[in-house]
């Protein structure tokens, strides 16, 4: 069979090449591998594969093989690592060469790695072994029996080990839609999952009854004691102890030995079955014990997406998408046992929650924030296995640390035991996440669920919202970016909108930002980045790091930034990496401080529109105006700068995003590009090079260049667009190079917002006022005193202080009119 370019599976490929490892007569006697063997035996097997024992031409090469080690045998493993020896291709068997060493496949011998104690030239230790200890090579008799490496050229083909009979291999066994393999051979729980990928295959996971006999029959037959352990594939997360199958299934059904499992700490836990009972517990991951793999092909059922609402909910009920909720149980009398309820949601044609994907769970912790007891859902358990009220499947479960982990129900009988409920938990971890209780002895308050009425009309939805919209949640106020952003981009975008990438405090915002993401289908980025190319993370705002939202394995990235994924889990990639959105947190207070900092600042405002900072420029903008080109072009004039020129592809998002916010007052803005007939070209208002264009659809663009052209930015979508200049009228934005404050010309230097503005023409009209009033008494005095000089010209030469003042704040009005038209 062929493999072209890509890799085989249960091999890892590097460079041009894949590399398969084999392991004890146990593991693999169900496939190709029957036996440890000599260096020679193993060159033949892997010959019959079309491949070479393994040769290492760099340090790189030989780097990612100790990467993938430590990978299949856990880099925290020692005990397992001592003297477990793999044969290479490097020998000095052949006596024509002189006892020179050299590879099997004709490599040139120029990158070694040999142990010093063990580099040892004599005719006995004739052939070499890489040392997963050490990682190092070691001259070894090449009778010894060990494992091996083979290593094939990537496109070339792999072919079926001749000597390997059918009779030799271990059938998987089939059940339902799955089949299972028994290993006898005792692995730690990272090695084991890793050998049964090797397979297509994961961990066994258990989802009813049923199964739990099938496992629980064969584990009689192949166990060598009643209470022998095997691994399956139920394990706590590193990041926040709550338990996961390793193949991404629900957990659904739970068989735990009494006691079990035990309370949740700091060490990563792995669960066992026993061959007995068929019960459950939970091992330290680094046990070996035999273990058991599961494979399927039936692939996980794709979600549709939300339908739009088609009714509203009635009063006192809140609506999400298709569904009524309505919270119950403030008042500590309403609240019941899980069958009391059901009951009462049903009085209200209703019936307790069935939470069907991490969206619903989002708008669930989203209200929680007043709420200070927990609540009863429709998640119940009769059997060992929980199911909805509606009778659904559990396809999305949201369990809390070390849970479900209440007594199992009784494997018989209909009466649900075992009912779960929303946590209100004062731990962040906890809330919103559920737990099993006892449905027969506890008393909760609980959530109906309904769905809505197509005779009421649909609430409005507040996500996703429209462009340029703010978003209030709580005590914050945040402004989704919709674009394509790097993460300092979208940092560099929210501080343009005195805003700064969202920090995430607590649950509840969580759960918002999760609502975010998920409405729009695409991550966002937020205020999370690595320390100094650490994998220590930290906010922007500098608050401290408290609560995290990590999805398991997180965070990964050297250097990296973070972002919420689609499912609210946090997730870590390159910042260099372009999402199509970004959460700013839009702050309340004074700006915060600024991550990147340039030089200069600049001018207080403009008119009505204060100056935003954007790396080296500021920019005025006036999309309340509707001017011609030739006016654009005299307005900045006047404030010392020019119509908007746009250099790149982030300078275009920048204006883009505060133009959308402002799309309802005009189509777009003038840019200031000009045709020069001379070279044929477009050339910006200071003469240079247009070398970044955002034109819009084909026709549009360069193709209608000419003198009597000009050009504009569309609010909608951010892309250029050729027009005429005359009897057209577009916004204005103005621009400007940062510059020192005493460099600002007065036309450019007014109150930075409108409402300081108004303060300070306040202040101005009410000292004209005084200053009128103090002016008309003197003048009263003056014409009883001197009445025959009553028709006396104001002269600007004898004019006093008061006259002085009153004539410049007209003229500032002036300009300032002036500049309003």
């Amino acid at each position: 069979m062929s493999w072209e370019s890509r890799c085989p599976v249960g091999r890892w490929c590097t460079g041009d090449s894949w590399h398969h490892w084999t392991l004890p007569l146990q593991v693999f006697s169900s496939e190709r591998l029957q036996d440890k063997k000599s260096w020679v035996q193993a060159q033949g097997a892997c010959r019959e594969l079309g491949a070479q024992l393994l040769s290492l031409a760099s340090y790189e090469e030989e780097h990612f093989v100790a990467n993938m080690l430590n990978k299949i045998f856990g880099e925290s493993e020692p005990e397992i690592h001592e003297q477990h020896w793999f044969w290479i291709g490097l020998n000095h068997r052949d006596p024509g060469a002189g006892q020179s060493w050299r590879w099997s496949d004709g490599l040139g011998f120029s990158y070694h790695n040999f142990d010093r104690s063990w580099h040892d030239d004599d005719d006995i230790r004739g052939c070499a072994v890489l040392d997963l200890a050490s990682l190092q090579w070691v001259a070894m008799q090449c009778e010894t029996q060990l494992d091996w490496i083979c290593k094939i050229p990537r496109g070339a083909d792999v072919r079926e080990p001749d000597d390997v009979s059918p009779q030799g291999r271990m059938e998987w066994l089939r059940f339902q839609e799955a089949e299972y393999q028994f290993f006898e051979h005792q692995s730690t729980w990272v090695q084991a999952q890793r050998i049964c990928t090797w397979f297509q295959a994961e961990l066994a996971s258990v989802h009813s009854q049923a199964e739990l006999d099938f496992l629980g029959h064969n584990l009689q037959k192949f166990s060598r004691g009643q209470e022998q352990h095997w691994w399956i594939g139920l394990h706590t997360s590193e990041n926040d102890g709550r338990f996961r199958w390793i193949d991404g299934s629900v957990i659904n059904f739970i068989s735990w030995a009494p006691g079990k499992p035990r309370p949740i700490g700091k060490d990563k836990k792995c669960v066992y079955m026993t061959a007995s009972q068929a019960n459950w517990g939970d091992q330290r991951c680094l046990t070996a014990l035999p273990y058991i793999c599961k494979r399927s092909n039936s692939t996980g059922d794709q979600q549709p997406p939300d339908p739009p609402p088609t009714g509203g909910c009635p009063s006192g009920w809140s609506q999400f998408l298709n569904k009524c909720f309505r919270i119950q149980g403030q008042d500590p009398q309403d609240r019941v046992k899980w069958s009391e309820a059901q009951f009462a949601c049903e009085q209200q044609e209703a019936q307790l929650v069935t939470i069907a994907n991490p969206l619903e769970q989002a708008y669930i912790t989203a209200s929680l924030p007043n709420v200070t007891f927990d609540l009863w859902i429709g998640l119940h358990a009769s059997q060992r296995d929980f199911q909805w009220v509606e009778q659904e499947p559990l396809l999305y479960a949201n369990w809390a640390p070390g849970e479900p982990s209440g007594p199992s129900p009784a494997p018989s009988g209909n009466i649900p035991t075992s009912c779960a409920v929303v946590l209100h938990s004062p731990s962040a971890h906890f809330t919103g996440r559920w737990d099993d209780r006892s449905c027969m002895e506890e008393t909760h308050g609980f959530i109906c669920q309904k769905g809505t009425d197509p005779s009421l009309s649909p609430s409005p939805a507040a996500l996703p919202p429209a462009p340029g919209a703010e978003l209030s949640y709580l005590n914050g106020t945040f402004r989704l970016l919709q674009k394509p952003l790097r993460w300092h981009d979208a940092l560099l975008l929210c501080e343009s909108r005195n805003a700064s990438l969202a920090h995430v405090p607590d649950p509840y915002t969580q759960a918002f930002l999760t609502q975010a993401a998920r409405g729009l289908r695409t991550p966002l980025w937020i205020g999370l980045a690595s320390e100094e190319g650490s994998r220590r993370y930290s906010w922007v705002s500098e608050e401290p790091l408290g609560y995290v939202s990590w999805q398991d394995g997180e965070p990964q990235h050297l250097g990296g930034c973070a972002y919420v994924d689609v499912d609210g889990t946090w997730r870590t990639t390159s910042c260099d990496t372009k999402l199509q959105g970004a959460m700013c947190g839009v702050n309340g207070g004074p700006p915060p401080p600024r991550r990147i900092s340039y030089h200069g600042s600049c001018p207080q405002g403009l008119a009505d529109s204060a100056w935003i900072p954007f790396r080296e420029h500021c920019y005025s903008f006036h999309m309340e105006l509707l001017l011609g080109h030739k006016e654009a072009l005299q307005r900045c004039q006047r404030a010392g700068g020019a119509v908007l020129s746009i250099l790149d592809e982030m300078e275009n998002v920048f204006v883009w995003e505060h133009l959308q916010s402002s799309e309802g007052q005009s189509r777009g803005a003038w840019l200031g590009m000009n045709f020069n007939p001379k070279g044929g070209t477009l050339v910006w208002q200071d003469n240079t090079a247009v070398n970044y264009s955002n034109w819009g659809p084909p026709g549009l663009g360069p193709s209608m260049l000419s003198h009597n052209s000009c050009y504009w930015i569309q609010s909608s979508s951010g892309l250029w667009r050729p027009g005429a200049c005359t009897n057209i009228t577009m916004g204005v934005v103005c621009k400007l190079p940062r510059a020192e404050e005493s460099s600002f010309s007065p036309s450019a230097a007014l109150p930075e917002n409108p409402a300081a503005l108004v303060v300070v023409l306040m202040a101005v009209l009410l000292l004209l006022a005084l200053l009128t009033a103090a002016l008309i008494l003197y003048r009263r005095r003056q014409s009883v005193e001197r009445g025959a000089f009553e028709g006396a010209r104001y002269s600007r030469s004898s004019s006093g202080p008061g006259e002085a003042t009153e004539k410049n704040i007209l003229v500032s009005d002036m300009e300032m009119n002036e500049q309003q038209e």
